[in-house]
């Protein structure tokens, strides 16, 4: 997920937390959109600081490293709010299981949604450099061949 669309998942969340802590309601659900997609605001500052050889090619990494900056300045002040709803509501105990559970969440995704995402990428890669490295090898040949043709060698 990239990070603008982390953040407007991560802004929604903060505000359905803010509308349920008021209304004493249970906002587990929402909790669990938020650690998501701080999980996801992460995981792309840690790919933006080390970008594939394709976005460094075509100029795009830059432009994700921005992105994925302003993300987390934007995350980091989500984060206070939501752990001050939780302080209040839940106590210290509550904040301490809450941070808890945004380790597990994030080495979950780790585990599956961003291997996933990973393996789809460097599939891609293989992909177009085995075709280019084909269709390289095969003008090669059709050159070699029409080389020997006009010399009159085959």
């Amino acid at each position: 997920m990239d990070p603008f669309t982390a953040l407007s998942v991560a802004s929604a969340a903060v505000s359905q937390i803010k509308q349920l802590s008021a209304a004493g309601r249970d906002a587990h659900q929402a909790f669990s959109k938020f650690a998501g997609a701080v999980s996801d605001i992460n995981y792309a500052a840690e790919k933006a600081k080390n970008p594939s050889i394709w976005k460094s090619l075509t100029g795009s990494a830059e432009a994700e490293a921005i992105e994925t900056f302003a993300a987390q300045k934007k995350l980091m002040q989500m984060k206070k709010d939501v752990e001050t709803i939780i302080q209040y509501t839940y106590g210290p105990k509550g904040l301490e299981e809450y941070k808890d559970t945004l380790r597990k969440v994030r080495a979950q995704r780790r585990q599956t949604q961003y291997k996933k995402q990973e393996l789809k990428e460097a599939l891609v890669f293989w992909v177009v450099t085995g075709l280019t490295l084909v269709s390289g090898v095969g003008g090669l040949a059709v050159l070699l061949y029409w080389i020997g043709q006009t010399q009159g060698k085959w």
